[in-house]
Order: C-alpha cells, then structure tokens, then sequence
C-alpha cells in the first residue's frame, strides 16, 4: 500500500491547492497573480485567473485558459514568451512582474 511520507506528500499537495488560496512570491506566474508585463512593447497590467475572480475590481483579467495565459503561466519574472493571438499573430510578451493579488 502507500506509505506513510507518500500519504502526508499526498495530503500536503492538496492542502496547498485549496481554491482562492494566494500563490506563493516568488516570480512564478500562476493564477491568483497580478502580472506586469511587456505586450508587443506595451506594457499592461493584469490578474491572472478566473473571470468572475475580477469581478469589481479595476483590473483586467485574462483566464488561465486564454493563450496568453497559457503562454506566461509557470514562466518566471524576467521571462520572454510567444503566444498566438487571436488573428493567428505571433506576439512578444516579457514578464516585468508577478506578484500574488492582494483584495
């Protein structure tokens, strides 16, 4: 059967997903962050994550799920990336910041 460190490796690896939990500081984009960064040389702000999650707040939000999402999360601050929009472009995107959201 499944021992012991691999049963509390198993329970601590659900603890640390709960829903809405605040990601860790530590440059790595993931859901629940507010990102800065560079978009074909404009720089914009927004949290990454469940729609409904920006709900009355005054920032944008882009899901997990869009290509640019897809394309930046797990990446790290300092990190350039390509995700194709939309209308089939190639476009640029350099992580300037990634810092967990706030309320």
């Amino acid at each position: 059967g499944l021992n012991e460190a691999r049963i509390n490796q198993l329970e601590e690896l659900l603890r640390n997903c709960e829903v809405g939990e605040i990601p860790a500081d530590d440059g790595i984009v993931e859901p629940g962050m507010v990102i800065k960064a560079k978009l074909a040389g404009k720089q914009i702000s927004f949290l990454l994550g469940a729609r409904e999650s920006g709900e009355g707040l005054d920032i944008d939000v882009y899901s997990p799920e869009a290509p640019l999402g897809k394309a930046i999360n797990g990446k790290k601050i300092g990190d350039t990336v390509l995700y194709k929009a939309p209308n089939g472009k190639e476009i640029k995107v350099e992580i300037i910041d990634a810092k967990p959201y706030n309320a």
